[in-house]
């Protein structure tokens, strides 16, 4: 402890001998500069190492706003680029709704439920015996019309929405579908639920009032 303002007071005076040292090496090559335009120029010494500075100080400014920016266009590049691919890996809306008539509160939900359900099988091991992206969401939306059919028929005194595998194998075989095998169907019930319960207040408001053919 008795060595450690000692310590201190030699980071102060190596830290202020850096600094003269950084400001005398400038004012050597400013020096310098000036001494050559004086050779070519109508400048005294003192003027032409104003300018030598000045110019220093100018291109040292222009290549920092040259290359400063670099590492962030790198950042705004993989930002586009994370987009780019969230839009690719997302159902569009314009999937559910081609027309502005199109636009109601049953393809509101089936666009959400259908992405939330496509969402998880992108992240289920083995994207569910390796289908490709476009197999994923033509399954996620046949599995949302399901869903969406099995809710259709709820009480409007429903106070909590839920859907099982039973619900979804008999809403398909209605539809004239063969049924999923039950890890599709697990993957599909968990995320229809995570989604049911996210929008519950609002589904249970049109199961109520039988508002799914109503335009938003």
């Amino acid at each position: 402890m008795r060595g450690f303002p000692s310590t201190i007071f030699l980071i102060i005076i190596l830290v202020i001998a850096l600094i003269a040292v950084s400001f005398a090496l400038v004012m050597g090559i400013a020096l310098g500069v000036g001494w050559v335009l004086t050779r070519f120029l109508p400048f005294s010494l003192f003027e032409a190492t104003l300018v030598g500075m000045i110019t220093a100080l100018v291109t040292w400014i222009i290549w920092r706003n040259i290359l400063g920016p670099a590492p962030d266009l790198g950042y705004r590049k993989a930002e586009e680029e994370e987009e780019a691919e969230a839009d690719y890996d997302e159902i569009p809306l314009s999937r559910f709704c081609k027309t502005d008539a199109d636009k109601t509160w049953e393809n509101l939900f089936r666009y959400e439920i259908a992405n939330t359900v496509y969402e998880d099988f992108l992240d289920s091991p083995g994207r569910i015996a390796h289908m490709n992206e476009r197999q994923l969401q033509e399954l996620s939306i046949r599995l949302t019309d399901a869903a969406i059919a099995a809710l259709k028929v709820k009480s409007p005194r429903t106070k909590r929405l839920r859907v099982t595998k039973g619900m979804l194998k008999h809403e398909m075989i209605k539809m004239g579908q063969q049924p999923y095998d039950d890890d599709i169907l697990d993957t599909a019930v968990s995320a229809i639920n995570d989604e049911l319960i996210s929008s519950q207040e609002e589904l249970i408001e049109v199961i109520r009032d039988k508002l799914w053919d109503e335009p938003l």
